[in-house]
């Protein structure tokens, strides 16, 4: 792409009636474009191989190439070449086979103008880049599978499929190996697999498999193997159901390992299994409570805000600042109950995104004052004031970590009297990778070289907690999830206690300072702004709405219940932005993401009470422009509209 970020493309046609008509609907269309213009095969070739041109609109009936010809020409002598196949308007069956061919799309010469030139121009442009991705990963695939392969032969695992409707069994070659055979020697289905199986175990597998195919969980057992009419062995099976949205088939997919070898206590195996199983519980109901939680705390706050803004007698406003600063500690112990989980977990999402690093400070000093208070603990504050106003960080993460920090000192400590907290770090150029510090002097209290080895080894010792955890472990809750939580930020802390008089934790966290205009904060809609809110909760949907309409005058709010109503009143009305909530009944937020961006390109910002990783990247997969976890501030939600309405302008 040139440097004025116009697009260069090329038009290869012959006929100067069409070239010229093609060149008016180029004018025509919203495409930033230079267009060059070659009425030879040669000479766009030429053009091409000196020149920068992004994508060409080709004609396939040219003075020195003909037919079909001159795409398979052109695409072998530009396989990284976007193109778009203009034909005659008796040969939309000849298009059609072009797009097979691998040609972008294809357009009708008399049947297209300027808008639906550039709406090509735009599709073909992605679904070249989607292909080429694609092409990219079947290649990455291709050597993992062969890794795959080569690691389930020394590992002696294999995983398989099954239709559930005829039972017909595919096995990969370690399986084959497992049972006995050459790979491939038979056609298995699941009555081969159970006439395997052993006699005092076949009840138990039937059930499983019958289980598996009904819930769709994922399900695991361990039972036993006669190969060859005398040789036991042990496999590890699991199984859960899966669709094949591609041919609509439902398949039951799982895997079996030969666990022969690891069978020298079955009691330990049993044990562990059971572990396991527990952890998953767990964290299922965790994350659906973290669904229910977050979604009613979501509205707590923008009713809040709203009851912040009105008018009201200052007895009022403190009751209210009351309620704010107690759902903003709900928020932070909803979390740590929530991420409670982490602590049997390797893998933790970090989640950053630009703050303001100041006003996080102060919401989380009303938080902890509060605790301070009721112990009698003198709370102080000192900010170095060269720290950047804004950062890009987890400040969710940053603000468990000092919470449970504190709160363990407040709550283990009977001599404390006082608590410097001192805030430093600092940017050399005012943006960019900087650390900061949090140092926490603990005035009174005082700890001796074996508890600050017990708490700096919190994570260690809560590899015995259980469901009735002993007594001494409880205050080392707080300390390991701050652990865990730092070391994930790639984080450091240490405890110090000088000449054994108070205590000192020191936290470093590396962060990134931005610059202060990178965020169009208190900024407001300057001309009408039509906003389609879908969101299935009731009150939800009344708190966002006023939150937005007390935003500007300028702001309009409609409101689709499910993803489905959304997707028709989008269509029947138009909107400039859209609100959508992920989960939803009837259609979810991502369906209806999809149907909308099959024709429109209007900005979207998700609202989810259950965020992951994996979810805000299939959301930017899906063309949505925004992610935003409840429960959210009603100025993260402005700060969000804002920057899209800016970007939307700039394009």
């Amino acid at each position: 792409m040139s440097v004025n970020n116009k697009l260069n493309i090329l038009l290869i046609e012959d006929n100067p009636g069409d070239a010229n008509l093609t060149q008016i609907h180029m004018r025509e269309s919203s495409v930033k474009h230079e267009l060059f213009h070659k009425e030879t095969f040669f000479d766009g070739v030429d053009l091409i191989k000196n020149g920068d041109i992004d994508l060409t609109l080709l004609d396939l009936s040219l003075p020195d190439s003909t037919g079909f010809k001159t795409l398979s020409s052109f695409l072998e002598k530009f396989p990284l070449m976007p193109v778009i196949v203009l034909t005659g308007i008796n040969n939309e069956i000849v298009g059609n086979q072009a797009v097979k061919a691998g040609a972008q799309d294809f357009l009708v010469k008399g049947q297209f103008d300027g808008k639906l030139l550039g709406r090509s121009i735009r599709y073909s442009l992605q679904r070249f880049k989607t292909q080429v991705k694609l092409e990219e990963t079947a290649k990455n695939l291709a050597i993992s599978e062969k890794r795959f392969v080569e690691a389930q032969e020394m590992a002696h695992f294999g995983n398989w499929e099954m239709d559930i409707v005829s039972n017909e069994m595919k096995w990969t070659d370690e399986i084959y190996r497992i049972f006995g055979f050459h790979p491939n020697s038979i056609s298995p289905t699941l009555s081969d697999y159970l006439n395997y199986v052993h006699m005092e175990d076949k009840t138990a597998v039937e059930d499983f498999f019958e289980t598996a195919t009904k819930d769709g969980k994922l399900h695991q057992i361990e039972h036993r193997i006669v190969v060859d009419g005398r040789t036991i062995k042990y496999v590890s099976s699991q199984a859960k159901v899966f669709y094949e949205e591609m041919n609509g088939k439902i398949l039951l997919v799982g895997a079996i390992q030969d666990i022969t070898e690891r069978k020298v206590s079955e009691q330990l195996i049993i044990e562990k299994n059971l572990s396991r199983k527990t952890s998953m519980i767990k964290e299922e109901a965790l994350a659906d409570m973290s669904f229910h939680i977050r979604t009613p705390l979501s509205s707590i706050i923008n009713l809040l805000f709203l009851l912040d803004n009105t008018e009201a007698s200052s007895q009022q406003k403190e009751y209210v600042d009351g309620l704010k600063t107690s759902v903003d500690d709900l928020s932070i112990m909803v979390n740590n109950m929530l991420n409670f989980s982490l602590l049997v977990s390797d893998t933790i999402e970090v989640k950053t995104k630009e703050f303001h690093f100041r006003n996080f400070l102060q919401g989380f000093n009303k938080v902890i004052q509060i605790k301070a208070d009721k112990k009698s603990v003198s709370l102080n504050f000192n900010i170095n004031n060269s720290i950047p106003e804004k950062l890009v960080a987890d400040h969710d993460k940053i603000t468990q970590i000092l919470y449970n920090l504190i709160d363990n000192a407040l709550k283990n400590s009977k001599e404390l009297s006082d608590m410097d907290i001192s805030v430093d770090g600092a940017s050399a150029t005012g943006e960019g990778p900087m650390q900061i510090s949090f140092r926490i002097l603990c005035k009174g209290s005082s700890i001796n070289k074996v508890q600050i080895k017990e708490l700096m080894e919190a994570e260690k010792l809560l590899e015995e907690y259980s469901e009735d955890p002993e007594e001494q472990y409880k205050p080392l809750l707080g300390m390991a999830i701050a652990l865990k939580l730092t070391k994930s930020l790639k984080g450091s802390i240490k405890i110090e206690c000088p000449e054994g008089k108070d205590t000192v934790y020191n936290i470093s966290i590396p962060v990134e300072a931005k610059k202060k205009q990178s965020l169009p904060t208190g900024e407001k809609p300057e001309a009408p702004l039509k906003i389609l809110l879908v969101e299935d909760h009731f009150l939800n949907q009344i708190a966002t709405k006023k939150v937005l309409i007390a935003w500007s005058d300028y702001v309009t709010v409609d409101i689709a219940e499910n993803g489905l109503i959304g997707v028709q009143k989008f269509r029947e009305h138009g909107y400039d932005m859209i609100l959508m909530d992920i989960q939803m009944p009837v259609m979810n937020g991502m369906d209806a993401s999809v149907k909308i961006r099959e024709t429109s390109d209007t900005p979207i910002i998700a609202l989810t009470a259950n965020s992951s990783k994996q979810e805000e990247d299939r959301c930017q997969e899906i063309g949505i422009n925004e992610y935003l976890a409840k429960p959210f501030k009603p100025e993260e939600l402005y700060d969000k509209i804002m920057n899209l309405l800016v970007s939307v302008t700039q394009t």
